[in-house]
């Protein structure tokens, strides 16, 4: 993959990790294991009128493997537990000449608390001859990036190049910039200089640092925009729409990865488009990240 391209897709697919729910985390998780087992070694279920899935959401045929998925908004580990056990013991009626391994697929970025890690293990001692076991977070991330490139693109959309960022000019910056103007009341920009080590001060990891001086190649375009623009007042309601979605994202304790994930969306909207949409995303976080209208300025506004 080139230079940016990894970065780039390791951003994408954990925030399409945390932010798919239910079903659609499901159907993430299978679209992942198709593409990594074709012709029909992954079986993709769902469920089929009263007699329901069986505790079943998907099978690898090679490896004997059976796979619940379980991916709620909020997991407490009360429900998490009767999930584990239940779909456990639920699908031995029906699958168990199958499979001999048991996974239970989950959305917890952070693992499983104690309890149901726990539980799991205890499950390896109630039918002899399966092997209970979890995947969440890096067991996911270790199954897209081990896909041809091709599929990676596939499953997490197109990531911008260079030549994505060479090429990009007004036209592009345009189709960002209008679809996130005048979202909310105007303020005055604050274009004091950026502290150095903002980065850093901020705490956010290699990817991001890498996206945003990609978005650095082309930022200047987007003062340019602003002050070309027949508007004068379409930049002061861009950077105020940034500005306000930032300290709400920040309010909620996301950490500093996930609020610059979740502000690539809030730019470039939730389906995917093509690479040169991305490159100007791009550009315009970066330009309001040098701007200081995202992210914090001192280090004392991000202690903990």
């Amino acid at each position: 993959m080139q230079e940016l391209t990894q970065p780039y897709y390791e951003v994408v697919f954990e925030r399409d990790f945390l932010k798919k729910k239910g079903d659609a985390f499901q159907d993430f998780f299978a679209d992942i294991m198709e593409k990594g087992y074709p012709g029909g070694d992954f079986m993709r279920a769902r469920p089929w009128g009263s007699a329901g899935d069986r505790k079943n959401d998907g099978y690898l045929r090679s490896r004997r493997t059976l796979f619940q998925v379980y991916a709620p908004n909020e997991m407490t580990e009360r429900e998490a537990l009767q999930k584990v056990n239940d779909d456990f013991r639920g699908a031995l009626p029906h699958w168990r000449e199958f499979f001999d391994h048991w996974v239970f697929v989950h959305n917890s970025r952070n693992g499983l608390g104690p309890g149901v890690t726990k539980a799991i293990l205890e499950l390896d001692k109630v039918q002899e001859g399966v092997d209970a076991r979890s995947w969440g977070f890096n067991d996911l991330r270790s199954e897209i990036f081990r896909l041809a490139e091709a599929d990676v693109a596939a499953l997490l959309g197109p990531a911008p190049s260079a030549t994505d960022f060479a090429q990009l000019g007004f036209d592009g910056l345009k189709t960002v910039l209008l679809a996130i103007s005048r979202q909310l009341a105007p303020a005055e920009p604050d274009l004091s200089p950026v502290p150095r080590g903002k980065v850093e001060m901020n705490r956010l990891s290699k990817n991001t640092e890498i996206l945003i001086g990609a978005g650095r190649r082309k930022s200047p375009l987007v003062r340019d925009f602003f002050a070309k623009f027949p508007d004068p007042q379409f930049g002061d309601d861009v950077v105020q729409a940034f500005r306000e979605r930032y300290q709400q994202l920040r309010s909620t304790g996301r950490d500093p990865d996930r609020i610059f994930r979740d502000l690539m969306t809030f730019a470039g909207g939730d389906r995917v488009q093509d690479t040169g949409h991305q490159a100007a995303v791009l550009a315009v976080l970066a330009y309001l990240f040098d701007q200081c209208d995202i992210f914090e300025r001192s280090a004392e506004a991000v202690a903990p």
